[in-house]
């Protein structure tokens, strides 16, 4: 028994376009959120499938369905196959025939998604390695868990609170120009020039939470680390669609994982112009 406790979870939901592939697709889409470790489950409808299985001697039977059926339950998860990300999907599928409801299951060796959608928790601080088992045919490789070596310099992480302690003397000057109004009492003439004083250190917060707040609207560029130059299709402030000028594909990522950088302004086009970086 191999036990390795988690506690940098994520939560993900990946829905699948029609047509694409899995599990290659969703390995991919995976990788990109950077999601290396975790469990999946998931439901939907397939438009075809080829599932993986044993008989009763221990033998590997394979079948294939090639019209559309429901997959009431999907299971799975997440590993490193190498330097890959690599996924094992178990599902247990229905489909209506002229003789009632049938019923399969087995490990999804490859599919074609037609509607589905798949909840993925991201086991952040844990390796999960796949490695293949000789005694059971390569659908039932397994995945032995073992500690991520990134967490080990984060114990080094005392040296930075000095820093963020620094950090706070800047905020508390800024209140202090506002304490000067002291003087009024003392001079009536003082007062006015010292009233346009103070709003002064108040305007330059503000200007600091608009830049904050400035995020890709309909119409905007953007150019993504991985997608490249898109146009911004829609967003709703959590999440948005992005539409690829290399292939006209739409791509949507959230908002969260992205690290925005102020906007500038297209020359041939004038609409703003955004940098999309991964956050670290």
């Amino acid at each position: 028994m191999n036990v390795v406790e988690s506690k940098g979870i994520r939560h993900l939901v990946v829905r699948a376009e029609s047509g694409e592939e899995l599990p290659r697709a969703l390995a991919q889409a995976l990788d990109e959120a950077s999601a290396r470790a975790g469990r999946l489950s998931g439901t939907g409808v397939l438009d075809s499938v080829e599932l993986a299985s044993v008989d009763a001697d221990g033998a590997r039977v394979t079948r294939r369905i090639d019209t559309p059926v429901m997959a009431v339950s999907i299971t799975g998860n997440i590993a490193q196959d190498g330097a890959a990300v690599s996924v094992r999907l178990y599902a247990t599928l229905v489909q209506e025939s002229p003789f009632g409801l049938q019923t399969v299951a087995g490990e999804i060796l490859s599919a074609r998604a037609l509607s589905l959608e798949v909840f993925a928790t991201a086991l952040d601080d844990v390796a999960l390695v796949r490695q293949g088992d000789d005694r059971s045919f390569a659908a039932a490789a397994s995945s032995q868990a073992q500690p991520q070596a990134q967490p080990q310099p984060q114990p080094q992480a005392p040296s930075p609170p000095p820093a963020r302690a620094a950090a706070p003397a800047p905020r508390i000057t800024h209140p202090e120009p506002p304490r000067a109004p002291a003087p009024f009492p003392a001079a009536a003439p003082a007062a006015p020039a010292e009233l346009p004083s103070a709003p002064t250190p108040l305007a330059r917060p503000m200007q600091h939470r608009d830049d904050v707040e400035v995020y890709p609207e309909t119409g905007d560029l953007v150019s993504h680390f991985h997608f490249g130059e898109c146009e911004v299709m829609s967003s709703d402030g959590e999440r948005i669609r992005l539409r690829q000028e290399k292939d006209g594909r739409v791509r949507e990522v959230a908002l969260g994982m992205l690290k925005i950088e102020a906007p500038t302004t297209d020359p041939a086009t004038g609409k703003r112009h955004f940098r999309l970086s991964r956050k670290h």
